[in-house]
């Protein structure tokens, strides 16, 4: 066994389960666990959908105003979501455990806060209601990264099964996809019905505010309290393990970037997370000045999700005959493939031309394609997630799975951010796209100039996070003797 696995002279065991689990994670508790996908695919959906819509549009906030008080609350999402994960790591609690207590305080102000974010006082000028709304966002953000990274956390705890760990994952997948689709689709046929204005009725968010605050207290309180009875199952941390305090936060998260698969599966966050916010900038305009769709053909994508669904489903037999790295692998280079492959086969002549219904049918294939591979890819990331941190433990006697989980979430938040003011950018200064075209006005050059970085030269980038995982050799055989040394290490000091 190579250096980088082998235990470390002095390391002892900090963290011990008050049970051994016998046998499987309980199907119940696979399933309960689950919702907690729920909270965060609802707010996520409020967020990108309606949030910048409804302060500009409806309440008439200034657009750019608007825009910086979202930037600003995701530098404060940004942060918290490390200090929310040292925090859980050495949090001490006998009868609940080190993240559940952080989970359930969570929930009263993650619920109250985006209740109030759609529901702000009528009498507000524009500079009162900027400020609202980054009182509410900023309190959101933070107070649900107590909620989201323990719970991130605990997928990495419950099973020491290097297979279970993914059917964990992908149990969260499923519910968060199939419940957070039902949700966007209900929400906007019944609480923004079109004939009563949709979205630009101020009438209808009141409303809204209550539903999503009123799920997402449904779905926290129900998957944190379900879960309970798993804390025996769960390291909790002995009294060898220091408290943490304020400024302790960053050494650990310095630490954790020391272990060599995090820094490798943080740096490739880095570079991929910055591609993918790039290109969310691109998306409408090239579905709707390049390729021409109209906003009832784009609904038909949203049949991605048949290829999530099909891809929880076969995640089993798949980690049964493959490794973690080499199905991440396969997921990322097959996206990449695709998105170049499009913009490349419309210029050589080879789809069919604007309009036609058959290049919406290949559009759907596409997209069930890329809901596959992308589903499969967060599965096996955050699988993996669970590897270093047994890995981490046999290097320092350290269970970090909050900081582990709070610091790739910190890496993608941060160059998306990035990645959508690069877009910007590029969109205003490279492409010079004009302002006040509809679809067919727009001059052929522009759209040219358009598809090739958006669909040749963003996804190529992809290259270097691909290599970089290339490096990630933790595979079913080192997680298993990693396991049996830390076995031994907690016999020994029982």
């Amino acid at each position: 066994m190579s250096n980088s696995i082998s235990a470390q002279s002095g390391v002892t065991a900090k963290f011990q389960r008050a049970e051994q689990r016998v046998g499987k994670v309980p199907f119940w508790t696979k399933f309960a666990q689950g919702f907690s996908a729920l909270p965060g695919q609802h707010k996520e959906w409020a967020f990108n959908t309606l949030l910048l819509l409804y302060y500009s549009q409806v309440l008439g906030m200034s657009a750019t105003l608007a825009a910086l008080v979202i930037a600003v609350s995701l530098a404060f999402d940004a942060i918290s979501d490390p200090m929310a994960g040292a925090i859980s790591d050495s949090f001490r609690s006998r009868r609940l455990g080190r993240r559940h207590p952080l989970m359930l305080a969570s929930i009263i102000p993650s619920c109250m806060s985006i209740f109030a974010l759609f529901s702000p006082p009528q009498s507000l000028g524009e500079y009162q209601l900027a400020a609202w709304m980054l009182a509410c966002t900023v309190t959101l953000r933070v107070s649900f990264s107590f909620f989201a990274v323990p719970w991130g956390a605990i997928a990495a705890e419950l099973s020491e099964d290097y297979a279970e760990r993914t059917i964990i994952i992908a149990f969260r997948m499923l519910i968060g996809v199939v419940g957070g689709g039902l949700f966007g689709a209900l929400t906007l046929n019944f609480v923004f019905p079109e004939a009563g204005g949709g979205l630009f009725n101020p009438e209808h968010y009141p409303p809204f505010a209550a539903t999503i605050a009123g799920l997402m207290f449904v779905w926290m309180t129900f998957s944190t309290l379900a879960t309970l009875d798993q804390v025996k199952y769960l390291p909790q941390p002995s009294n060898s393990v220091p408290k943490v305090a304020p400024w302790d936060m960053l050494m650990r998260t310095v630490e954790a970037l020391k272990n060599d698969y995090f820094r490798t599966l943080f740096i490739a966050t880095l570079i991929a997370s910055a591609v993918i916010g790039t290109g969310q900038v691109f998306d409408i305009y090239m579905n709707t000045f390049f390729w021409e769709f109209g906003t009832g053909e784009l609904s038909w994508l949203i049949l991605g999700v048949v290829g999530m669904l099909v891809s929880t489903l076969t995640v089993r037999p798949l980690q049964a005959r493959f490794e973690k790295r080499d199905l991440i692998l396969f997921a990322l280079a097959f996206i990449t493939m695709l998105q170049i492959l499009k913009v490349s086969l419309r210029f050589a002549g080879w789809l069919p031309e604007n309009g036609d219904p058959l290049l919406l049918q290949i559009f759907v294939f596409q997209a069930m394609l890329m809901g596959y591979c992308g589903n499969l890819f967060l599965m096996m990331y955050a699988s993996m997630m669970a590897d270093i941190a047994d890995h981490q433990e046999l290097r320092t006697g350290l269970r970090q799975e909050g900081i582990f989980s709070g610091g790739i979430t910190f890496s993608g938040k941060v160059t998306t951010g990035f990645g959508l003011i690069l877009g910007g950018l590029i969109l205003d200064q490279l492409i010079v796209f004009p302002k006040g075209l509809e679809p067919g006005q727009v001059a052929q050059d522009v759209l040219v100039r358009m598809a090739i970085i958006d669909g040749i030269i963003m996804p190529a980038l992809n290259i270097i996070p691909f290599l970089l995982l290339l490096k990630y050799k933790l595979d079913r055989a080192a997680v298993s003797e990693i396991q049996r040394q830390l076995n031994e290490l907690k016999a020994h000091r029982n």
